[in-house]
C-alpha cells in the first residue's frame, strides 16, 4: 500500500528510531518498502538502512530534493509517505490512514494529501507554548511542518508535478498546489525525538526563517517568499 521515503544525512540513531515505528506497518502489509535516500552520511546510517532491508540510494541535494529522487525510485506502494528520520509514529497509525484512504477511495477520490498530527515531547511550559504557536501558525498559514510527514497517492503526486522545487519550501509548495480542501489531517500524533543535522523548521532557521514564516502566514506566493528570503530552487 505505502512506499516510505526517508532522506538521511548522519541520521544513524534517528533512522533506527523511525524504522522501529514502521515495523508493525511492514508486518501487516501497509508498508511495502522503505527507500532511504542518503546525502553522504559519515556515520553508520547506510549500514542501518542496509541491515534493516531498506532500499538505499545515494544522492546529493537537500532533503526535499532527495525525497523526489526516492519517490521516483519507489515501486511497490500506491501511496508515497515522506518521513524525516527521528520522527516517531504513534501505534495505530496504519489503521488511521487506512480508514481515511478507504473513505476517500470508496467515493473514487484518491486526490488528497494526508499529514499526521504534530505532537511534542517537551512537557515544560515553554515547550508547550512553542508547540502551540507552531501548530497555530500552521493552521493560519495553511502549511504543515516537515515533521508531520506526508502521504499522497503516486498518481496524485505525479498529477501535481511532484516536488517542483528543490529547496526547503518544496513540501509547502506541494501542499499549496493541492489546496487546503485536499489536505487531510490524521488523528495519529507524531513527534520528532532526535535531530539529525537536517533542518527541522518549516522554512529554515534564524532571522530568514522567521521572515519566511511571516510571509507564508500572510499567504504570499512561494516564489515570492523564496526570492525575499534567499531560498533557491
Amino acid at each position: 500500500m505505502i512506499s516510505v521515503v526517508i532522506p538521511t544525512r548522519n541520521s544513524e540513531e534517528a533512522l533506527v528510531r523511525t524504522l522501529s515505528t514502521l515495523v508493525t506497518g511492514a508486518a501487516d502489509g501497509t508498508v511495502r518498502e522503505v527507500v532511504v535516500v542518503d546525502g553522504g552520511s559519515e556515520d553508520q546510517t547506510r549500514l542501518v538502512a542496509e541491515g534493516t532491508g531498506c532500499d538505499l540510494i545515494s544522492a546529493a541535494g537537500g532533503a526535499w530534493a532527495r525525497c523526489a529522487i526516492g519517490a521516483a525510485a519507489a515501486q511497490r506502494g500506491e501511496f508515497l509517505m515522506f518521513l524525516r528520520p527521528g520522527v516517531l509514529l504513534d501505534p495505530g497509525w496504519e489503521s488511521d490512514f487506512q480508514a481515511t484512504a478507504e473513505r476517500r477511495l470508496r467515493h473514487g477520490d484518491s486526490r488528497f494529501v494526508a499529514v499526521f498530527r504534530l505532537a511534542s515531547d517537551d512537557d515544560t511550559l515553554g515547550g508547550g507554548l512553542k508547540h502551540y504557536l507552531l501548530r497555530l501558525f500552521g493552521r493560519c498559514a495553511g502549511v504543515t511542518h516537515p515533521d508531520q510527514g506526508m502521504i499522497i497517492s503516486r498518481g496524485y503526486f505525479r498529477e501535481l508535478g511532484g516536488f517542483s522545487r528543490r529547496d526547503g519550501l518544496a513540501g509547502i509548495d506541494l501542499i499549496r498546489r493541492a489546496g487546503h480542501r485536499r489536505l487531510v489531517r490524521l488523528r495519529t500524533p507524531v513527534v520528532r525525538v532526535i535531530a539529525d543535522g537536517q533542518d527541522a523548521t518549516i522554512a529554515g532557521g534564524g532571522a530568514l526563517g522567521a521572515l519566511a514564516g511571516l510571509l507564508l502566514a500572510i499567504r504570499l506566493p512561494i516564489g515570492v517568499v523564496a526570492g525575499l528570503t534567499g531560498r533557491r530552487v
